[in-house]
């Protein structure tokens, strides 16, 4: 199986430049954007790939298993949701503070190369072998 490690750094990047910015200036709708971008990987039209393209970002292609950072985004999609519930709540300091720990843990990746989802998925896969023997 492929990964574009640069798709993954530039999904990464977006969210640490845009979501502090989110936060900052008190624009949800760059939250609620960002959330549409990131909920819209299992869609026919991966709106994160188009814009990588349209940018003209090129690929870095390398022989590794998605699924772990598939796993990782569909997280980040659920707390940019959440995030993006409590916002057209009105309730901002919990909203922005959903969206800035994506950002934070986009950082972590970006700039350590640990993926907090990958983590958890890896650790899902061993606790249901464990236990159901698979």
């Amino acid at each position: 199986m492929r990964v574009d490690r640069n798709q993954l750094r530039f999904n990464q990047a977006l969210l640490v430049v845009l979501l502090p910015l989110a936060a900052l200036w008190d624009q949800p709708w760059l939250v609620y954007l960002l959330f549409l971008l990131m909920a819209s990987q299992h869609a026919p039209w991966d709106l994160m790939v188009a814009l990588k393209r349209l940018l003209r970002v090129p690929p870095a292609v390398v022989e590794e298993d998605p699924r772990p950072h598939r796993f990782a985004r569909f997280l980040g999609a659920v707390f940019l949701g959440l995030a993006s519930l409590f916002l057209l709540l009105g309730l901002k300091g919990v909203g922005y503070a959903l969206a800035l720990v994506v950002a934070l843990l986009a950082l972590i990746n970006l700039a350590f190369g640990f993926c907090l989802g990958c983590f958890l998925y890896l650790h899902l896969r061993y606790a249901r072998a464990l236990f159901t023997g698979k």
